[in-house]
This record gives C-alpha cells, structure tokens and sequence, in this order.
C-alpha cells in the first residue's frame, strides 16, 4: 500500500501527486477491452471494421487507445489500421479526407466521428526528422508494429472480437510503468525528432518511467529537436498541459536536456530546476494558457520585463486568444503582486481581465516553488469563484447623458467622472441610481 505523509498545510507533495497517479493507474491495469470504449467509439470502430472485414482485410484498434483501456483511461478518439490501402479504404466509405495519403493515412468520417486509418506499413530513412522518405505497405500487425515508437503504443485490439495483439510486449512494459521504445531507442528518435517530447509526455501522463535506454536516447538526440516546427513543438506542450503530469513531463525535459532545443533561447528565461517545480504548483491539469505562462514566463525577479518570454511564446504561433490570454496573466501577475492592500473595486477589475486566472495561478506557482505562502493568491482565486458576472461587471448607474443633462462638457472629463462612480459602486459605498446623482452634484 503505497503511504503519503502530507504537508503541512495539508496538501500533498508533488512527487507524491504523481506516485499516487502512477498507483492508481497501474492498480486498474486490466487486458484492453472493447467493453470500457465509449458506445460511440465502439459503434463506429466495429462498422468500420465490419465494412474492411467485407473487402478482405482486417482492421485493429492501435495505438493511444488500446494503451488507455488498459491503464483504465477513457480514450476520447480512436486510430485503426490495416492492410487495405487508402486508395481501397477510399472506395469503401463514402466520406473521407486524405491526411498525408503517401504515407497510407485517410480520416474516415462516420456519424460524425473521425477515425484515422493507417495502412499497415514499413518505413525507411528520415532525412527531415520527421517524415520516411520510403514508405512500403504492409500486411501484418508484426510489421506495423516495428515502426511505432514506443512499446506501449503498439498494443493491437480487434474491435469485432475483443482480441489483443502485443507484437512487441507493450502490456508488459504497461504493466511494470515502463515506457521503452520499439527496438532501438536512438534510431526512433532520429526518425521523428519530436518523439523525445512526447516520451516526457507520457512519462507525465502515464505515470512511466522512461527506462534508462529510451531517456539516453532522448539526451542524446535531443538537439534534433531543433529541426521540429514550432507549431509541433506547441501541439505537444498543449496535449502535455491538457492533462495531469504535466510538473512530471518538465522535469523529464529538464534531465533529459530537451527544453533549450526545443524553445531556443528557454535558458535566457533563467530559473533553472525552479521552473518545473513552479509547474508543480499549478492545479493539475494545468491547462493550456497557464502551463504556458508558468513554463515559458518570467521569474518573480524578472517580471518587471517580459519581453523575452513574449519573444518565445510568439514563436510558437499559439492562437491570438491564447497569446493574449497568457500575456494579459503576465501583466496582471506584477500588478496584483505588487498591491498588497487592494480595494474591492481593485480586485474587481482585475477579475475582468482575460489573464486573471492566469496571472494569479503563475503568482500562487512560483510562491509554491519558492517554498513561500500562495494564501494571498488562493484568497483571490476563491473570492473570484463567489462573484457573479454582474456583481463583478454591473451595470451602469449613470451614463453619459446624465452628466449633459447637469451642464458637464464633454471631453476626458465624461470617462474620469463615469470611472470614479464605477469606484464607489464597486467598493459599495454607492448602490442607486439616486445615490448615484446625490454623489455626482457633490462633485459638480
């Protein structure tokens, strides 16, 4: 029975986060069964695999989805393969998208889900790091599965009769929370430079550990990391924020040398080993904008100027509402850290901001970190959740009329005035629209 003393204030270490998931998920480890798929996911694979078995062939359920049946995780899609080629698969269903069709991969759309299919396949030399340069198609699950990455990821399910295939002892690595690679660790990466990446990811995820081959390999490929695009390099940190583990994954990345490659110009940032444990101080999961702003931000002592973290989340070319949301949370983070004695109508403002949550949780992480109190930001983040939209936001007592009606000029003056009598309808000292008037003839 695995023991976790807490902290002091009662929560539990981060570590410890992770071996309780790490427990748990290894304690409901079961064989891959069809029955724990959602019914939709089941529906749609069995008719595909249905229509394949018709023209011939036969189809499987491969790689994250059989892997998070068998940790007893829900897996949300679903990818198949078999030998049919995507010209016949084509033939076969009536709506389908070609997604790198040279390389045997068709999006089959049924019922308004989307399942990739990938004919069984063998590939050889990668000279961008990331696509074969040779691509023969195969017609067994052995040979398919030689080309997967990791061991855990090349677990077969038949979907019309539950039955497993384990060409490369993937449920064996599962159940000893290994993650290994297929065959040689080194040559996996050279294939496809991101897969170091994706092994933090799942080591943070999973709860694996990397076994001591496959973590050499990703220190010593990691500079091919350099080659990937950063729209991969971005898709990888969102699927990595989007679930629990994410501390685990940074501190993989740390050890195994993969964060600079990855981000150039990340060790300017400073911060060193704190980093991943500011991550750590995140809520799990973290989620997207801020993961992002705790792992790719300013230190405490750096925040005054966050042009080199703007400079490197630009880089990744996140979306203009993420960008702005993890850039708002920055600017927020400095202005709430250094009012220590704000009014209500003060942290109601701030409540407004698209980055508040972002700015608070990056404040609360590095507190955490730091070895400091995060009570101040928690206050803050619970006073927040009690407030309505309108108690936050409310509605105007007096509009711009209200002060031409009683001979005020227009000008600047319209916007200081309606602003003060925000103030002290936010700090409640003013509630009506009559008290509203008695205050602005006192000011006139």
């Amino acid at each position: 029975m695995l023991r976790v003393d807490p902290e002091p204030n009662g929560s539990v270490p981060s570590d410890a986060r992770t071996d309780l998931r790490s427990a748990t998920l290894h304690s409901m480890a079961r064989a891959p069964s069809m029955q724990d798929l959602s019914h939709d996911l089941s529906r749609a694979s069995r008719e595909i695999a249905e229509r394949i078995q018709a023209a011939g062939g036969r189809a499987w359920i491969v790689g994250g989805a059989p892997r998070d049946l068998y940790l007893g995780l829900a897996p949300t899609e679903i990818d198949m393969a078999s030998e049919l080629d995507p010209d016949r698969i084509q033939s076969i269903f009536p709506r389908t998208t070609p997604l790198g069709r040279a390389f045997g991969t068709v999006i089959v759309h049924l019922d308004g889900i989307d399942v990739e299919h990938t004919t069984f396949r063998t590939e050889s030399e990668y000279a961008d790091g990331r696509r074969p340069d040779a691509v023969q198609f195969g017609a067994s699950v052995e040979e398919d599965a030689r080309r997967r990455d990791f061991t855990c990821n090349a677990i077969y399910l038949d979907p019309s009769n539950g039955e497993v295939r384990d060409p490369v002892g993937g449920l064996a690595d599962l159940a000893e929370r290994r993650l290994a690679c297929v065959g040689d660790a080194r040559e996996r990466f050279r294939e496809d430079a991101l897969r170091p990446l994706r092994m933090a990811r799942f080591a943070g995820a999973l709860g694996l550990e990397p076994t001591p081959e496959t973590a050499d390999a990703a220190r010593a490929e990691a500079e091919g990391l350099r080659r990937v695009s950063r729209e991969r390099v971005l898709r990888e940190l969102v699927a990595m924020f989007r679930r629990p583990g994410a501390a685990v994954a940074v501190r993989w990345m740390e050890r195994c040398g993969l964060l600079e490659p990855a981000l150039p110009g990340f060790g300017r940032l400073g911060g060193g080993n704190r980093r991943s444990a500011a991550v750590a101080g995140l809520p799990e999961p973290a989620g997207t904008e801020r993961g992002l702003a705790v792992l790719l931000g300013p230190t405490p002592e750096g925040l005054d100027d966050v042009n080199l973290a703007r400079e490197l989340l630009t880089s990744l070319r996140p979306s203009r509402m993420t960008l702005a949301c993890v850039e708002d949370g920055w600017r927020v983070a400095a202005e709430v850290g250094a009012d220590h004695a704000p009014t209500r109508a003060t942290r109601l403002r701030w409540m407004r901001r698209p980055g508040f949550s972002v700015g608070v949780a990056w404040l609360a992480a590095w507190s955490r970190a730091d070895g400091g109190s995060s009570e101040r930001w928690d206050a803050l983040t619970s006073e927040r959740a009690t407030l309505t939209p309108g108690e936050i936001e409310p509605a105007r007592l007096l509009e711009a009329a209200d002060l031409a009606a009683r001979g005020i000029a227009p000008g600047p003056r319209y916007g200081e005035i309606l602003r003060a009598l925000e103030t002290e309808q936010l700090d409640q000292r003013v509630h009506t629209r009559d008290e509203a008037l008695a205050w602005l003839a006192r000011q006139i």
